[in-house]
């Protein structure tokens, strides 16, 4: 019995830490997981249109929250420093590969907005908010090489949800819409004879991190 009794007052006790630490106001973390992109390519001149179909890639990056706790809900602030890499192929719209191994480099700064829910050993929790992207660029890795680089700023949207283990282990789901205009090829060589590429793309990718 004073077994029994010992254990659930070390249960308690771990649920109390918990939820006391559900109640600072800024948290600091670190994460890295896998994304996965698809986006549909205009290419002005060529006339080539396709579909980028992306292999798992990964991302990885910094988070800072502000966190205003309700009682068992929570409204917090989650700007992050991400870097997206990714490799895939470029396909028509008939399916076939027009070119093989495009890797794709992003670095971006998301501002989400957000609700959580404290349950106990773990936090939920929704997110929204606006993507600033610097610098995004394509790699043509064929027997031609070259590269695409968008224009040096562009904007997009995320949308998604996560749960905190502990307040210490973050895990978060996303999905990130997109669109990129005015793209300009640098160094195209022969490979293709175009002036401006529109695309749009659609990305998901999954995080596992840690916070303090």
């Amino acid at each position: 019995m004073k077994r029994v009794i010992m254990m659930v007052a070390v249960a308690l006790l771990a649920i109390t830490t918990v939820n006391a630490q559900s109640h600072k106001f800024f948290w600091f973390g670190a994460k890295a997981g896998l994304t996965s992109t698809a986006a549909n390519v205009e290419m002005d001149s060529e006339s080539l249109q396709g579909v980028f179909d992306g292999a798992m890639g990964y991302n990885a990056g910094l988070m800072f929250r502000f966190n205003l706790p309700i009682s068992i809900f929570s409204l917090h602030l989650q700007p992050e420093i991400m870097y997206n890499w990714q490799q895939g192929d470029l396909k028509n719209e008939a399916g076939e590969v027009e070119i093989k191994d495009v890797a794709l480099n992003e670095l971006s700064l998301p501002v989400m907005a957000g609700v959580g829910m404290d349950l106990g050993l773990f936090n939920a929790r929704v997110q929204a908010g606006p993507i600033v992207k610097f610098n995004s660029n394509a790699t043509l890795n064929s027997e031609n090489a070259a590269a695409i680089n968008w224009q040096d700023v562009s904007y997009t949207w995320a949308a998604g949800a996560g749960i905190d283990l502990f307040n210490f282990i973050m895990v978060d789901f996303r999905y990130l819409g997109g669109w990129k205009e005015g793209c300009e090829p640098n160094n195209i060589g022969e490979l293709f004879n175009f002036d401006n590429i529109n695309g749009e793309t659609s990305t998901w990718y999954v995080s596992l991190g840690v916070m303090f």
